[in-house]
């Protein structure tokens, strides 16, 4: 019997603003990224999928993601079951740095890139592929499923989404915030339907590039006076 995943990244968030590498270490969510949730909360509306079982990776953000997209999308929060087989890959000694630094992602660099971060403490290609295609699987095999929401990372459903595609598949072009890949799993078989990207053109929300992250930080020096005297009885 043919089973539905929806695989969705998770939208913006203040260390994708910073452009720093964000594996297992975590950052909140940004303006953008709440009104990134409701466009596709809004697809999968439109869509009209009816879902059985709701599943994130343990981060912070992906939880974010899912329980605001399902706001929109259902009108409510489903319960979702948190899975550490879905979350980033881990990035050892590059977490939250500037990702310029980060090894490459492109063709012929996925090996050299396992090995740089395994070197570095993180997770090197094989890991990555195994317990994220593990975990898929494990996540479609229970007989009580039949349409799957999941909510993820860039880099880990890349690295699915190659395993599936087969030997010297491709990265699948761009890595938007709420990318959705769509699978089909039949007798431990994934394959793939579509992978689509969420409309945010126009999405400005103030601040920095649009995300509603401050460009910098203003102090009110009448405010901080009125705290200082407050707390301490002094003029």
């Amino acid at each position: 019997m043919k089973k539905l995943l929806y695989a969705m990244r998770h939208c913006e968030t203040l260390f994708n603003v910073q452009h720093k590498s964000q594996g297992w270490c975590d950052s909140p969510i940004t303006l953008r990224g709440v009104e990134q949730c409701r466009i596709a909360g809004e697809e999968l509306r439109r869509r009209g999928i009816s879902f059985d079982h709701f599943y994130t990776s343990t981060s912070e953000r992906c939880c974010d993601t899912m329980e605001l997209v399902c706001k929109t999308a259902f009108g409510e929060v489903k319960p979702y079951q948190r899975k550490k087989g879905l979350r980033e890959c881990g990035f050892g000694i590059f977490e939250a740095k500037d990702d310029c630094i980060e090894p490459g992602f492109g063709p012929g660099l996925l090996e050299v890139r396992g090995l740089v971060m395994r070197a570095g403490g993180g997770e090197d290609t094989r890991q990555v592929n195994e317990r994220i295609v593990s975990c898929m699987n494990t996540i479609m095999a229970d007989p009580s499923t039949q349409n799957v929401l999941a909510v993820g990372s860039g880099g880990s459903l890349a690295h699915f989404y190659m395993q599936v595609m087969g030997p010297g598949s491709k990265r699948p072009p761009a890595n938007t915030n709420c990318m959705t890949y769509v699978y089909e799993w039949e007798d431990g078989v994934f394959s793939s339907v579509e992978v689509y990207h969420q409309d945010f053109a126009g999405l400005d929300c103030g601040g920095l590039d649009g995300s509603g992250v401050p460009n910098r930080w203003e102090l009110d020096l009448d405010a901080a006076r009125e705290v200082l005297v407050g707390e301490t009885g002094q003029q």
